[in-house]
C-alpha cells in the first residue's frame, strides 16, 4: 500500500509516520522505484501497537523505541500489562537511560580495580563488558558503580589476597538475585493486576530506595547479632578451658 492508503487505515498523518521512520519506531518502507514507497501490514500493526501503548498504556515514545524489537509485531492484545515496566522504572531510578556507558581502562584506573579482576567478575555474569562505537570495552554506569563501590570497600583493607575478591563478590550477587526473585516475584502476584506501567514503575522507583534501607538496617542488626554471638560463644569456651594450677 502507499502512504495515502497507510494513513486512511492507521487514521495517522504521514508527517507522523515520517517520523516514526526516522525514529526506528517504524521500519523503512520497500521502495522499488526513486520516489516510490510501499507499506506492508506490518506497518499497520506496528503503528496500531505504537498508539495502544500510547493511548492505553501512557508510554511515552522514548520508552515505545527502546520496547519495540522485544515486543516485534505482536497484536497489541498480546503485550502485557505492566508491558515496559524495567524500562520506565530504570528512567525512574537514574539506572541506565540517563547515563553514558563507562570505558573499563578508566573504570580501572579511577577505582584501582586490576583489568584482570574486573573481568574476572564479568566472566562470574556480575557486570556485562560491551563494545561501544569506538571500539572500546564499556560498562554499563549500574556496572561501573558496582566495581567503584566495591573497590572502595578493598581500600579499607578488605582486599582480595585476604579473601574478598570476586568469590565473595559472587555471595553478593547470588544474596542480590534471590532478593529481587523475592520482591519482582510478590510485586507481579499481589499488585500487578491492580496498577499500571506508570504507577507501577513510580510505586517502585519510591519504595525500592526505602526497602534499601530498611534492608542495610536489618543487615547491620544481624552483623552485630552475629559478633555477639562468636563473642559469647568465645567466652564459653574459654571458661570450659582447664586452668592450671598457681
Amino acid at each position: 500500500m502507499k502512504m495515502k492508503e497507510l494513513e486512511e487505515k492507521s487514521g495517522i498523518g504521514r508527517e507522523t509516520i515520517r517520523y516514526y521512520i526516522r525514529e526506528g519506531l517504524l521500519p523503512e518502507p520497500d521502495r522499488p522505484k526513486t520516489n516510490v514507497a510501499i507499506y506492508s501490514e506490518d506497518h499497520l500493526r506496528r503503528l496500531d501497537l505504537i498508539r495502544t501503548l500510547q493511548r492505553e498504556r501512557f508510554l511515552p515514545l522514548g520508552v515505545i523505541r527502546k520496547l519495540i524489537e522485544e515486543a516485534g509485531d505482536r497484536e497489541p492484545d498480546m503485550v502485557p500489562g505492566l508491558f515496559g515496566f524495567e524500562i520506565m522504572l530504570a528512567d525512574q531510578l537514574g539506572a541506565e537511560s540517563t547515563r553514558s556507558p563507562v570505558e573499563v581502562e578508566k573504570l580501572a584506573e579511577d577505582s584501582g580495580m586490576p583489568m584482570e579482576e574486573i573481568r574476572a567478575i564479568a566472566d562470574e555474569g556480575i557486570i556485562t563488558l560491551s563494545q561501544s562505537p569506538g571500539g572500546k570495552v564499556v560498562v554499563s554506569a549500574q556496572d561501573a558503580g558496582i566495581i567503584s563501590n566495591w573497590a572502595k570497600v578493598q581500600a579499607l583493607g578488605f582486599s582480595s589476597d585476604k579473601g574478598y575478591g570476586v568469590d565473595y563478590l559472587r555471595k553478593y550477587n547470588v544474596l542480590a538475585e534471590a532478593l529481587g526473585d523475592l520482591d519482582v516475584t510478590a510485586f507481579y502476584e499481589r499488585l500487578a493486576d491492580n496498577v499500571d506501567t506508570d504507577k507501577a514503575s513510580a510505586m517502585s522507583a519510591a519504595a525500592i530506595p526505602q526497602s534499601l534501607e530498611v534492608f542495610g538496617h536489618l543487615r547491620i542488626k544481624a552483623i552485630l547479632r552475629k559478633i555477639a554471638e562468636r563473642n559469647a560463644e568465645a567466652l564459653e569456651d574459654d571458661a570450659a578451658k582447664p586452668r592450671k594450677s598457681a
